[in-house]
């Protein structure tokens, strides 16, 4: 399969059905939601990748730039709302709590950096009529001192505005410093302090995610998941859990991207942005499935637990189960993650999974690693 850029795709589309690029663009802009059935299915999925990116640009926009009204007006603004973060199990439940807490932060974080030292959204996927998967980066300076964090959100959406969004991130991105102690907090506007203390990995209660969410259904009750996405979503994660790797490689597309934090064969505090955890092509992420399909968290014995998005992209929260992660995690019932996937037509053109790989045992991260580096799957 041929790679080309989503902007040339419209233009070769649009010539193909003699429909001028300008009219493709233009209803690209557009605000209203077009039916699906009376466009080409790939125009529709590109105008709803618009959108997505639209709003989230907005949304990390004024959060980057310390517009705090800009910022919570992409919110709901219900007492359903909810923000959670998967990594360190803490959560703001309602509008009113994430209003409060996010005006503190940005403004700290205002005064103390400037605007446009936050947050840089580098991709997103999903729809704006169900929910969708961002993934930013926290810059250095922010949270810790020794790196930025590369961040991975879901979102359930209602009515095009923000109702749940959970955080996933791997705690390895940072410096030792940061992860097992002590933590330097010169310099850091709002230092979250020493996550895994003495190198021991963090506990607490049962983790916010998944919470009180149900497959394909947001917190307000609305969809979170379009139908296409729900069966997707299923059929992919059933093959992760029981198919042999042939099988699961045949979801992608020839050129597809594949980004998973066990990628990266350096030490901790590696680079933000996925940078050296990803790897390009069916042919190396069949390799990679070969070697490391019974090791992975996501794959033998995971759970799917929610999904969001539409036709043209999107993803699903997992949790890591069986004798191999049944004791690992935050609650120690199992590893929490999240799944983003770009499509094209009915196959993954983009994959990208986040987790905290400190939460797993230094055993199985190693034996992963080493499969890999054998395997020859290494970032490219």
């Amino acid at each position: 399969m041929t790679s080309i850029s989503r902007r040339n795709f419209i233009y070769s589309t649009a010539a193909a059905l003699s429909v001028p690029a300008t009219l493709v663009t233009n209803a690209i802009t557009s605000e209203a939601f077009a039916s699906p059935a009376s466009l080409d299915p790939q125009i529709f999925a590109e105008m709803q990748r618009e959108k997505v990116w639209s709003f989230f640009r907005s949304f990390y926009g004024d959060k980057d730039n310390v517009d705090v009204p800009g910022f919570l007006s992409h919110f709901a603004n219900s007492p359903d709302d909810h923000y959670q973060d998967a990594v360190l199990n803490f959560n703001f439940k309602g509008y009113s709590d994430i209003a409060s807490n996010f005006t503190f932060f940005l403004n700290t974080l205002g005064a103390k950096l400037g605007k446009g030292q936050f947050s840089k959204i580098f991709h997103v996927t999903g729809d704006m009529r169900y929910g969708a998967i961002a993934e930013y980066v926290d810059l250095k300076n922010t949270f810790y001192s020794t790196n930025g964090i590369t961040i991975q959100t879901v979102f359930d959406l209602d009515n095009g505005l923000i109702a749940r969004d959970t955080d996933y991130w791997d705690t390895r991105e940072l410096g030792e410093s940061d992860i097992i102690g002590p933590a330097n907090t010169t310099g850091v506007a709002l230092p979250l302090g020493t996550i895994h203390a003495g190198g021991v990995p963090l506990s607490a209660p049962p983790p916010v995610p998944p919470g009180s969410v149900f497959l394909a259904t947001g917190v307000t009750g609305l969809p979170s998941a379009s139908p296409e996405m729900v069966e997707f979503a299923k059929d992919f994660h059933a093959a992760l859990a029981h198919a042999p790797p042939a099988e699961i490689a045949e979801f992608f597309t020839e050129d597809a991207y594949f980004v998973n934090p066990l990628i990266h064969q350096g030490s901790v505090n590696y680079g933000n942005f996925d940078q050296t955890i990803q790897i390009r092509g069916r042919r190396l992420i069949g390799r990679l499935l070969r070697a490391t399909v019974d090791m992975l968290p996501d794959c033998r014995s995971s759970k799917l637990i929610h999904i969001v998005g539409g036709p043209a992209g999107g993803g699903f929260e997992w949790k890591a189960g069986g004798s191999s992660y049944g004791k690992t995690g935050i609650d120690r019932t199992g590893l929490v993650g999240c799944t983003a996937i770009d499509l094209f037509g009915d196959r993954i053109q983009r994959m990208s999974v986040k987790f905290d790989t400190f939460q797993m045992g230094q055993k199985q991260y190693n034996d992963i690693r080493k499969a890999l580096f054998d395997a020859g799957v290494v970032d490219q």
